[in-house]
């Protein structure tokens, strides 16, 4: 079984919007803006594990590795 992926153009989408709020709010207050915005996603995923992955995907793309 596969697990079902945003398609591209809404991923453009989510993107776009993300980059425009991050732009908007103050740079001190954007730290704070994403983990809120980490927490919301995470409690939509019911396995722990995935968002666990995630998190891992994220901070290796963070560091470039």
């Amino acid at each position: 079984m596969t697990d079902a992926t945003l398609p591209f153009a809404d991923l453009e989408r989510v993107y776009e919007h993300l980059a425009e709020t991050l732009d908007a709010l103050p740079e001190e207050q954007e730290s704070h803006f994403l983990a809120q915005l980490a927490l919301a996603l995470a409690h939509r995923v019911p396995e722990v594990d995935r968002v666990m992955a995630a998190i891992d995907e994220a901070r290796a793309g963070a560091s470039g590795s």
